[in-house]
């Protein structure tokens, strides 16, 4: 038995977990690419590393979310009955 740590990881082993899961892992390649394309525009020396470790971070954050053994089990209809019968 695993125990979630945090709300994300409660989130993730939760019905839709997948879904969340490569939202957010899509999310973090989009932040990623940006921050990336800024570094190959240029920055001022003394920024340089501040932007390159949160581009290492969003890269750091995909890898972990591709990982991730989400639930695969759609969320549950809320309009749907409570229990079906």
């Amino acid at each position: 038995m695993t125990t979630a740590l945090t709300d994300l990881e409660a989130r993730l082993a939760a019905p839709g977990g997948a879904a969340l899961r490569d939202a957010l892992a899509a999310r973090a390649a989009r932040m990623e690419a940006a921050l990336r394309a800024r570094l190959a525009d240029g920055l001022p020396r003394q920024d340089f590393p501040a932007w390159r470790d949160v581009a290492e971070a969003a890269a750091a954050a995909r890898a972990i979310l591709a990982s991730w053994p989400a639930n695969d089990t759609a969320a549950p209809d809320p309009s749907g009955p409570a229990h079906p019968l």
